[in-house]
């Protein structure tokens, strides 16, 4: 189960980004409601698979088309370590 709440410019991601629940949010309608600085809260998730990396990785595309600068923030150590095996860690917009 994933659920995504919004507190204004922040999305905050609570359960898990697999191929089970990203086809729950595809497509992303609440990434059109976000401002031009947006944040993803990553710290709730407890697990990410590969397809929930990509969705992530897609959700950047979309933002940057949407002129919406986005930050992924306290991303959990799975989700970096998958970023780093994929060799996509240096894409993400994390600080």
């Amino acid at each position: 189960m994933l659920e995504i709440k919004q507190n204004g410019a922040v999305l905050q991601f609570v359960g898990e980004l697999n191929c089970n629940t990203v086809v729950a949010h595809w497509p992303f309608k609440l990434m059109a409601t976000l401002p031009k600085q947006a944040e993803f809260d990553l710290s709730g998730l407890q697990h990410v698979d590969t397809a929930g990396l990509a969705w992530l990785i897609q959700q950047m595309a979309k933002a940057k088309q949407l002129g919406i600068s986005l930050k992924f923030k306290k991303m959990p150590e799975q989700l970096r370590s998958l970023a780093s095996v994929s060799d996509v860690l240096a894409l993400l917009p994390t600080e």
